[in-house]
């Protein structure tokens, strides 16, 4: 893995300016591992390699390497780890998935993507895209998010691939021309739309049976891919922002990002939230597309009105939905994260088959 990548990784888990420093210098002198046979014949498809590779390699590898990366926080514990993820999962991951880090091309901007599937497929396997949540390399795909939210979903028998949405940072201090920028539910749209070529030359996925599943932000894009992308048979959106102006009232704090992503924001404001605001335009939605909506009733980033107000809507238009609220449960879905994955597991398998 790339030293760039490694140290997205690394911010991802909260580590001290300190901490980078001291493992920027071992992460460069480690050899990266070598590419693997691309996936997929799509030309958009530049590299592959697999997820498992340097320090996750192997459950004692991917230990020390937690245990080194937090050895100067106080309440980090080998045990707890070792209780949250078990070796006997993590080495059940290695032996049923394959797991690939990737890079392809959107027009001339190289984008980094994850995809995972099980090795063994007797025919043909349904596919899952998923949309993260965050804005640049908050919340961006790394091991650990793709391990335990993603993985799970492969191992129940789905292609699952995503996007890490373009911009610098996937690319860290790299210099990257035409890296791109995140906007927010604008130019990384092609990015998620660019998936399906890849999908459809890849031999073992069916891309007849597509799912779209996205989470926060990832949950407006989703309703706004779902718009123009007639090949998806469901969606499923949890935690997800429907009314971006209603938003700010609630968590004025996102106007910043906002005018950080957005373009034209300034002089566009109430035109540029309202493209990304379904519940301004819930018509526009294939009528037939099925929606499972799921939202904690504790959410404190995004209002659980979200989805009380778009399930409304939809009522109304009698569009097929579902809609689970999780009583007690945060942005994340806790304490009921294993509830929710499930339910939305079950969904999947209704329409997908």
């Amino acid at each position: 893995m790339k030293p760039s990548i490694f140290l997205s990784l690394l911010l991802a888990l909260g580590l001290s300016n300190a901490t980078l420093a001291q493992t920027a210098t071992a992460v460069t002198n480690t050899a990266a591992p070598s590419q693997t046979e691309l996936f997929s014949t799509a030309p958009s498809l530049q590299k592959s390699r697999s997820c498992f590779s340097g320090p996750f390699q192997s459950y004692d590898s991917y230990i020390a390497f937690r245990l080194k990366m937090a050895k100067n926080r106080p309440n980090f514990s080998e045990a707890k780890l070792r209780a949250q993820l078990p070796q006997a999962d993590y080495e059940g991951f290695i032996q049923k998935l394959d797991c690939q880090e990737f890079v392809y091309k959107v027009g001339d901007v190289p984008v980094i993507g994850f995809m995972i599937k099980p090795k063994k497929i007797s025919d043909k396997a349904p596919v899952v895209i998923y949309n993260r949540g965050g804005n640049g390399d908050y919340g961006q795909l790394v091991f650990g998010f793709v391990m335990h939210e993603l993985m799970p979903i492969a191992e129940q028998g789905f292609v699952v691939i995503a996007s890490n949405y373009r911009g610098q940072h996937n690319w860290g201090r790299a210099a990257v021309k035409n890296a791109g920028a995140d906007e927010f539910g604008g130019a990384e749209l092609a990015d998620v739309k660019a998936l399906l070529p890849i999908v459809q030359g890849m031999k073992e996925a069916d891309a007849s049976r597509l799912a779209m599943w996205g989470q926060s932000r990832g949950g407006m894009m989703t309703y706004m891919l779902a718009k123009s992308m007639p090949e998806l048979k469901t969606i499923v959106v949890g935690a997800g922002a429907t009314d971006l102006a209603k938003e700010l009232e609630i968590r004025p704090a996102m106007e910043k990002v906002f005018e950080a992503r957005i373009p034209n924001y300034s002089s566009n404001k109430v035109a540029a939230l309202a493209e990304r605001s379904v519940l301004l335009w819930p018509e526009q939605l294939p009528a037939d597309l099925p929606i499972l909506i799921q939202h904690g009733d504790q959410d404190k980033q995004v209002s659980v009105r979200n989805a009380e107000q778009l399930a409304l809507k939809l009522k109304e238009l009698k569009h097929p939905h579902q809609l689970l609220i999780y009583p007690g449960a945060d942005h994340g879905f806790n304490p009921v994260r294993a509830k929710a994955q499930q339910d939305m597991i079950n969904w999947l398998k209704k329409y997908l088959g």
